[in-house]
């Protein structure tokens, strides 16, 4: 066997220098189901977002929209019981002249109240035509028994307007008409329109407490998704920097900070969305306190109105509403003092008065205090103390359409950030993905 000598100056060859090893074969599918995670996140996140702001402003809008309907239904309720209480009046004051005094003593006030009449029939007509193109609501079956109403009252009125029909002195057949009008109106036209005034304004104030609701909503889905999304974006850089020992990818990092930009801007938004729903909310309710308010002093006045034209009528009824009235104003609180007040000096002590002129049988003074137009005379102070309701009302009003035109100012911007930002973040993704997949072609 033979032995291989070493010779002197001679060395066995070196071992081949190890080859840098290469990057992973199983890291490019991991990169490729980065990026798919990524752009999933980004999508979910994109489609959360834009269907949450879209959900607040379609929500913010029926707050609004409804609002309206409820205040048209109040209205419509105000005007229908002052058309009654209008026709009382006239059926009352006959051809305005009355029998002892003669001259058309209450002709003035016949044609206040004519005027008056007038008035709520084209406030009722107008109420309605708005109704009728109201989602949901239904006016047909209301606008006929109006119709019906108007028919029976105008031939009250007209059986007792001619010459010597005197004031004070209705003729049973006027009486006997307007006693029909009435009993339609007060159990079946206010009756329906009380229930349609009720009905949307549950409508509106459940639209309210619903945009909050779904602002809220909205904000738990888009901050989950967006820490999630954040997140994984984190993850996939640190990840490239361990596979290919680099610190940063710049397209990441960016797209980071614009999903965290969306993320914090969506935040803030829907945030404030939901804060101004709830207050939305609050001022809905805060002016439908004066709507119910003003509903029970017409109701009120009609009582009065009509215990003077049928004596027989229990005087108690208008005593009870009195009193729902004075409720109604303390719940006003401080804003209806004014209110208040003129409530006590005018209609309710006019009240008081036309009762006792009622039972002591003094036509003449029970007419002119319930139907005349100075002060101290009901149809004047009821009008002073309702336009004092009508200034509170307008202001609570605007003060509801602030807030709602505030919900709406914060979503505007944001029907079309999200899908901007998020598409942005998509680029960049792809931007940083890109390159670390071409250095295995």
């Amino acid at each position: 066997m033979a032995t291989t000598v070493a010779q002197p100056g001679w060395s066995a060859p070196a071992a081949p220098s190890a080859r840098p090893t290469p990057p992973n074969r199983a890291t490019p599918t991991r990169v490729r189901l980065i990026a798919t995670l990524l752009t999933v996140a980004l999508l979910a996140l994109m489609a959360v977002t834009a269907a949450a702001f879209l959900q607040a402003r379609a929500r913010a809008q029926t707050v609004t929209s409804r609002a309206a309907t409820a205040a048209t239904a109040g209205d419509l309720y105000f005007a229908l019981a002052d058309l009654d209480a209008e026709a009382a009046r006239l059926v009352m004051l006959g051809d305005g002249d009355f029998q002892t005094a003669g001259d058309g003593v209450f002709a003035g006030n016949h044609l206040s109240a004519l005027s008056a009449y007038n008035a709520r029939t084209a406030q009722v007509d107008a109420d309605l035509q708005a109704l009728a193109g109201a989602p949901g609501v239904d006016t047909s079956a209301l606008a006929g028994d109006v119709t019906q109403y108007r028919s029976i009252a105008d031939a009250a009125i007209g059986l007792d307007e001619y010459p010597g029909a005197f004031a004070g002195s209705p003729t049973q057949t006027a009486v006997g008409y307007y006693g029909r009008a009435e009993t339609l109106m007060r159990n079946v036209v206010l009756v329906a329109a009380a229930q349609l005034r009720d009905r949307t304004v549950s409508a509106s104030t459940s639209a309210a407490a619903a945009a909050h609701t779904w602002a809220l909503v909205g904000l738990i889905g888009t901050s989950v998704l967006g820490v999630a999304t954040a997140g994984a974006l984190i993850v996939a850089q640190r990840a490239f920097a361990r596979w290919y020992r680099r610190r940063l990818n710049p397209a990441l990092l960016a797209a980071t900070a614009v999903t965290v930009a969306l993320l914090g801007g969506a935040a803030v938004a829907l945030t404030a969305a939901s804060q101004d729903a709830s207050v939305a909310g609050g001022r809905l309710t805060a002016y439908l306190q004066v709507v119910d308010t003003r509903a029970d002093s017409y109701d009120t006045d009609g009582a009065a109105v009509r215990s003077v034209l049928m004596p027989f009528l229990d005087w108690n009824i208008v005593t009870q509403k009195t009193r729902a009235v004075d409720e109604d104003l303390k719940g006003l609180g401080s804003a209806a003092t004014d209110s208040a007040k003129l409530w006590n000096a005018g209609p309710d002590a006019d009240y008081a008065t036309i009762h006792t002129d009622v039972v002591d049988g003094d036509v003449a003074d029970a007419l002119s205090v319930e139907t005349g137009t100075a002060r101290h005379e009901d149809a004047f102070d009821f009008f002073d103390y309702d336009l004092g309701l009508q200034n509170l009302s307008a202001a609570r009003l605007a003060s509801f359409q602030q807030a709602s035109d505030g919900l709406t100012a914060d979503l505007g911007p944001w029907l079309w950030l999200p899908w901007a930002m998020a598409g942005a973040a998509l680029l960049l993704v792809g931007l940083g993905i890109r390159p670390r997949l071409a250095e295995y072609r």
